[in-house]
This record gives C-alpha cells, sequence and structure tokens, in this order.
C-alpha cells in the first residue's frame, strides 16, 4: 500500500476524518452500513437514469431532457477528470483505511471525483432546482445529495476532496446546462448543433485517454493497484450509454417531438411502468453480461450506446406512435 505520509500534505486531515467515522462505524454503528450502501444507489447508473425518464415519458418532455442532459455530461466530465487525476482510493492512500466489504465490489478504479456524489448532485441537484419553488421538495433532494455523498465517506470508499469536487460538478452543471437548454429552446436546430459539440469533445476526450494521458503503474504483490486498460474500457461503455442518452434526447426534441401532459393518466402510467421494466432489465443485463465480463470493446460500447438510445429515442417513438393509433 501507498502510506499515507508519502501523500502530499493536505492528505493527511481527510485520512483522518476517514479513520473517525470507520472507528465510529466499526465500533459502534456497522449495522448503518446497509442503511448508507441503500442511500448511495442514488449516486448509481440505473436510479438516476430511471428518475430521468419517468419525467422525460411521464410529466414533462423539457424538464426530463434537461436532467437527462445533467447525467450525461456530469458522466462526461467526471470520468475524463477520473482518468486525467488518477488518484488512489483511501485504502490505497493509508493501509489504516478498512473499507466496508459491501461497497467495495462498486468502487472499482480510480477515486477522484466520486461518480456518486457527481451523479446525486447533478440529477437529484436538477431535480431541486426544478422545484426550487417547493421548499420541502427542493430540501428533500438537497438532504439526499448530502447523504450520498457522507455515506460515499461513511463506507471508506472516498475522501472528502472525492465528494467535495463530485458536489462541485453537479452544482455547476445544474446552472449552465439550464442556460444551454433554455437557448436551444429559441431554435429547435441548436439542439443538432449541441449533439455534434458534445460528440466531438467526446470522441477527444476518449482519444487523449486512450493515447496521450499517463497513468500511474503501481505494483503491489505483482499486481497493477489500478489497470488503467480496465478504465479506460469502462470509460468507452459509460462514454458510448451518455451519448446515446444525449442524442436521443436532443434529435427526439427535433424531430419526435411530444408533451406527456397531453396523454391520459393511465397512458403515462403504463408507458412508465413498461419503460421502468425494460430500461432496468435491459442495464442490468449489460453490465453484468458485457460489461463486467469484459467482451470486446466493440460490442460494449454498441451495446451502451443503443441502450442509451432506446431510453430517450426509440422507446419514446414507439409509445407515441402506439397511442396516437390507439386514440
Amino acid at each position: 500500500m501507498i502510506d499515507v505520509l508519502s501523500s502530499p500534505e493536505w492528505i493527511n486531515p481527510q485520512i483522518d476524518f476517514l479513520l473517525f467515522l470507520q472507528n465510529l462505524r466499526i465500533g459502534h454503528f456497522e449495522a448503518f452500513d446497509k442503511f448508507f450502501l441503500s442511500v448511495t444507489i442514488f449516486g448509481e447508473y440505473w436510479l438516476p437514469t430511471l428518475i430521468c425518464a419517468i419525467v422525460y415519458w411521464c410529466i414533462d418532455f423539457k424538464a426530463g431532457m434537461y436532467l437527462f442532459s445533467l447525467e450525461g455530461i456530469n458522466v462526461l466530465i467526471s470520468h475524463l477528470l477520473k482518468m486525467i487525476a488518477c488518484v488512489y482510493r483511501p485504502w490505497v492512500l493509508s493501509d489504516k483505511i478498512h473499507p466496508s466489504e459491501l461497497a467495495v465490489p462498486f468502487a472499482k478504479g480510480y477515486s477522484c471525483p466520486s461518480g456518486h456524489s457527481a451523479m446525486s448532485s447533478s440529477v437529484l441537484g436538477g431535480v431541486a432546482f426544478l422545484q426550487r419553488k417547493r421548499i420541502t421538495v427542493c430540501l428533500l433532494f438537497i438532504s439526499l445529495i448530502l447523504l450520498v455523498g457522507f455515506s460515499r465517506m461513511w463506507l471508506g470508499v472516498h475522501t472528502p476532496q472525492d465528494v467535495l469536487s463530485g458536489f462541485a460538478i453537479g452544482l455547476i452543471l445544474v446552472f449552465a446546462i439550464d442556460r444551454i437548454i433554455n437557448w436551444a429552446e429559441k431554435n429547435v436546430n441548436r439542439y443538432l448543433y449541441l449533439a455534434g459539440i458534445i460528440n466531438i469533445l467526446s470522441v477527444l476526450a476518449l482519444i487523449y485517454i486512450s493515447y496521450f494521458s499517463s497513468y500511474r503503474m503501481d505494483y503491489v504483490d505483482g499486481q497493477l493497484l489500478v489497470d488503467p486498460k480496465k478504465s479506460i474500457y469502462l470509460t468507452f461503455a459509460v462514454y458510448s450509454y451518455v451519448l446515446g442518452l444525449i442524442n436521443g434526447c436532443f434529435l427526439c426534441r427535433r424531430f419526435f417531438p411530444f408533451e406527456p401532459k397531453q396523454s391520459s393518466v393511465k397512458s403515462r402510467i403504463v408507458r412508465g411502468i413498461i419503460g421502468s421494466i425494460i430500461t432496468v432489465m435491459m442495464l442490468k443485463y449489460i453490465v453484468n453480461h458485457v460489461i463486467l465480463v469484459g467482451v470486446d470493446i466493440s460490442i460494449a460500447v454498441t451495446s451502451m450506446l443503443f441502450a442509451g438510445l432506446l431510453v430517450t429515442l426509440i422507446y419514446p417513438v414507439i409509445f407515441t406512435k402506439i397511442e396516437k393509433l390507439k386514440s
């Protein structure tokens, strides 16, 4: 392990804080691990996607597009920063840190920024922003964001710097994406320009992390602490997924716009239930049988791109056509 004493001086207080939480967790409140593990799912890939999708399919198209843009651009930025910073997990920085065994399987790769914190602060922060006139609802979602960030430190898988940097990404995007969406709404063709810019920047980012970024190659007992090839593979996969989400949203807005409020409550409930089941089953299958298995990168990229497009473009086109035929 890399002892904390050999790390930058400003890491020491963060490790001390994690040790304080660790002493509480192991000595008195280890039963809280399951609670915080359940809280942290608000920063996972599938639950934020479902939140965005329910809004997008069933409540308000523009609001859902805003949330999907937050989710997607947050992932593009946070994963790129992880690959540039190459910060190790807390238990690598100090062998005094013993993370919760329940959380370690879901804490692979580099550590900063915290992907869970960035995801929750962007998507849940976006919901709070949309509901800012309803103080109680707004405070509820802000509390969830803070709980997700704290859960990552309680479980010992992130330092405060990881969590705070994730929060910063989400907070900035909440306001920036709102401005961008409002600008694009003045002329829907602007969504095509936005899609083009995002796609080009994403390809450049992938080229950079594949060929130009330098990675730490530290070994313990003959094994790499973090294998950059695996991290690059995962980055390609998640980039493909969120690009599917973003491109699907923008193409749908330009060519196949729909307004959920024009459909009956029954239709919206049915499309929400069916879509949620399809989305969860599809994502879990791809992650378990494609990504985690490590199949050829072209298959992983194609599968994840299709998954994103299905959620924001293919499924909405299908259910709007079916509902029009029925009516």
